[in-house]
């Protein structure tokens, strides 16, 4: 039988490699059970090469970490202390291109607003964020540049009155009594100032990667099931033995690459 006759052979999903491999090699991959928070799932984990995977994404994380992208001290911080942090943060959070927020923060940063010691007045933020951004050596407009300074705003105000915890853990849970913080944007903010492994930020990409590699139940929302979803994704970690931040920024990166790929083309 020759090539082209196997794969108008192979069954309705397989390619000519699994039609013709009684081995097993190229078929699905072990079944592995994860457990958190008392709750059991058993998942196909796949083969490295198998895109999309659970396997996939922890060979893709460990090929990353070897080839010295993971290797860097403080590689997921984008600001130089906690306060820059969760500028860096709000800026950036749900709906906001990663580029656009980056710059903003930048923007607001050069300006010295973010400085220790600094009491931000009304407007200030404000008035930075309407002007335009150099963004890759374009032009554009920040998103909601009144709602999100107002929230930068209140949030700066919440740091400089309160007493910051010394646990990464107690820092999440504090800055959700920030005003406009909740648990993605919380754990985004400890994840890069602390270098933390005991927190995930589930975002669009990491949900929609969790849930296809079969990690999270298709029926959890990060609305009522944050915690049991970031469970199961450190457990996820865990068990393919690579850190969680660094599976989380392989997860981001490469999905948030092939989307704006999409997009433009």
């Amino acid at each position: 039988m020759n090539i082209q006759e196997r794969v108008l052979c192979a069954p309705a999903g397989t390619d000519s490699k699994e039609a013709d491999d009684p081995s097993g090699l190229y078929g699905p991959g072990p079944s592995v059970a994860l457990e958190a928070l008392g709750v059991r799932r058993t998942i196909n984990w796949g083969k490295r090469w198998q895109t999309g995977t659970a396997a996939y994404w922890i060979a893709t994380t460990d090929f990353s970490r070897i080839d010295g992208h993971l290797d860097k001290t403080g590689r997921h911080r984008l600001g130089s202390s906690l306060r820059e942090e969760v500028a860096a943060c709000v800026l950036g959070g749900f709906g906001m291109p990663f580029e656009l927020g980056l710059a903003a923060f930048h923007a607001v940063r050069e300006r010295g607003l973010l400085s220790e010691g600094h009491s931000v007045r009304g407007g200030e933020i404000e008035k930075i964020l309407r002007r335009p951004l150099t963004v890759f050596g374009t032009t554009r407009k920040y998103r909601f540049p009144s709602q999100r300074a107002d929230r930068l705003t209140r949030c700066l105000a919440f740091l400089d009155d309160g007493n910051l915890p010394s646990e990464p853990l107690q820092v999440r849970d504090w800055l959700l009594q920030a005003p406009g913080i909740g648990p993605k944007t919380a754990s985004w903010i400890v994840r890069n100032h602390f270098d933390s492994d005991d927190v995930a930020i589930l975002d669009i990409h990491v949900i929609r990667a969790g849930a296809a590699a079969g990690v999270f139940d298709p029926g959890w929302g990060v609305a009522r099931n944050y915690l049991i979803m970031e469970a199961f994704f450190l457990e996820w970690a865990r068990r393919g033995g690579v850190r969680a931040s660094d599976l989380d920024a392989t997860i981001w990166s490469e999905q948030a690459t092939t989307s704006r790929l999409r997009h433009r083309f």
